[in-house]
């Protein structure tokens, strides 16, 4: 063990946060490493942690490792410490070791550190808060002290694309029995087909038929998949109907399961969760592709004094000791938007009605706000309508206005978000949305943006987007979308085609 006075020892400490570290995907004798760090007051060495986490393993192992390179001496003796981290930065597990004598390329640390089953279910949200796993290497010189407290901090994201969308499915009173339905999911990035979504009806009578779903995977690079299916109420309520995490070890394999109520007992309870006869479907679903991005943030010397009085101890986790943790706060607001009884106005579009809350909606909105503070009909009526939105875009503004989180998007249901975010003027949301539209541009989508911009009189974005023209002047202006704009909007073409010769 190491010595009980290493509270007064000056160290170095290395501590590292692992992002979406649920998805953990690796196979028996994989892993996941940290960004390499380099303790100069032991010889200049270089280190990496290493975190073994299977589906298969019963416990998680946590190592040290040398690395085996040129820098240092051949043998160093060091005593050191390997810890998972709470959010306010103490120690929620830890391995310690005294006068360890380690070659280059030697790993320390244990193959059973921590039950896996603790971490991720038992306790997931002490060691996972926000998807985040904070792990902390401590490091002495056996022989001697060091000069000064070094701490090293390093982030790693484990790569990680969610999908979650809504599948209707129209006339369900009418499927027959081996009638199959389809849903293909695929990437917002690059159209990639991941997988499959299959409805059935199976066995017994037409009526009393069971509603089988299957997920087949199409794409052979997806090593973690999480997935959550809910049926959507005439209330816009959802009750859960199946949730699972899959390793696909087989590219081959594919997961069945059952509604929770035959066709017969759908039928019976239609005006609950058959409206207009449509089966409503939310799917939440998840892939890691087993790629991981990580560096190191910043390194601090003489920092660990501060950080080891008990008022700072805090300093993994802002929030005041006294204050009830935003994400509970968050939490109790997502619920009211699941809970219909106690809504006071719904917003309408074409085809769905949504319950919220006029108190809530007026704190994000400004706009609401007029609607709900003046004698407007919106008021009188307890009743929004919205026809120009889509129901995607409308469930995904409600999502961020009661969450503050903006789900998982691409350039298309960016663009309708960003819409809506400046019809209701809910600011901060247009400029997320705004930065997504930046990040994304490319040839074929900056003239749509282009005249995005100019329509909502956003002129940061315009500018941002006529920037990035002049760049591309020559692939742009021969496309066929620069054709198009030229034939509907000559003034904004010639607008932007000034500038270009302005340069």
């Amino acid at each position: 063990m190491a010595c009980a006075d290493d509270s007064r020892r000056k160290c170095f400490t290395f501590i590292w946060k692992l992002e979406n570290a649920s998805y953990c995907w690796q196979s028996h004798s994989d892993c996941v490493e940290s960004p390499s760090f380099t303790v100069d007051e032991i010889h200049e060495t270089n280190w990496i942690l290493r975190l073994f986490s299977s589906i298969q393993r019963d416990n998680i192992g946590f190592y040290l490792h040398r690395q085996d390179d040129n820098k240092g001496a051949e043998s160093v003796a060091i005593d050191y410490e390997l810890a998972f981290l709470s959010s306010d930065g103490t120690a929620l597990h830890a391995l310690k070791g005294k006068s360890v004598e380690i070659i280059k390329g030697i790993i320390i640390g244990g193959p059973d550190f921590i039950s896996r089953n603790e971490v991720f279910f038992g306790r997931r949200s002490v060691f996972f808060p926000q998807d985040t796993l904070t792990v902390r290497c401590r490091m002495w010189k056996s022989d001697g002290g060091m000069s000064k407290d070094v701490q090293c901090l390093a982030r790693s994201r484990i790569t990680v694309e969610k999908r979650s969308f809504l599948w209707s499915i129209e006339n369900f009173s009418s499927l027959r029995s081996q009638q199959k339905k389809t849903y293909e999911i695929k990437s917002h990035d690059n159209g990639k087909h991941f997988m499959s979504l299959e409805l059935l009806l199976t066995g017994g009578l037409l009526c009393h038929a069971t509603v089988r779903f299957k997920i087949i995977p199409n794409y052979q690079n997806i090593k973690l998949c999480t997935f959550k299916l809910s049926v959507v109420d005439a209330s816009q309520n959802t009750v859960k109907c199946f949730q699972d995490e899959f390793c696909y070890c087989d590219p081959c394999d594919s997961k069945d399961f059952a509604l929770f109520c035959t066709k017969s007992e759908l039928l019976e309870k239609k005006s609950e969760y058959l409206p207009n006869d449509v089966l409503s479907l939310w799917c939440e679903c998840s892939f890691c592709f087993g790629t991981m991005q990580g560096e190191i943030e910043r390194v601090d010397s003489d920092c660990i004094a501060v950080a080891k009085k008990k008022s700072d101890n805090r300093s993994l986790d802002t929030e005041n000791e006294f204050s009830v943790p935003k994400c509970i706060l968050l939490d109790n607001l997502k619920s009211m938007l699941n809970n219909s009884c106690v809504s006071d106005v719904k917003l309408r579009t074409k085809s769905q009605t949504y319950p919220a809350h006029k108190c809530i909606l007026s704190a994000r909105s400004p706009v609401f706000e007029a609607m709900f503070s003046n004698d407007m009909k919106e008021k009188i009526n307890e009743c929004v309508d919205i026809e120009d939105l889509n129901d995607d875009t409308v469930l995904r503004m409600l999502h961020y206005i009661y969450s503050a989180e903006v789900e998982e998007v691409d350039w298309a249901s960016a663009t309708e978000l960003y819409e809506a975010a400046d019809k209701y003027q809910i600011l901060d949301l247009k400029g997320i949305c705004s930065s997504y539209l930046k990040s994304n541009l490319r040839v074929n989508n900056a003239c749509e943006a282009l005249v995005l911009a100019d329509l909502h009189q956003d002129e940061d974005l315009k500018r941002f987007v006529q920037d990035f023209i002049m760049r591309h002047g020559k692939d742009i202006i021969n496309s066929g979308e620069w054709e198009q704009l030229a034939e509907t909007n000559l003034k904004l073409a010639y607008e932007t085609m000034r500038l270009k010769f302005k340069e």
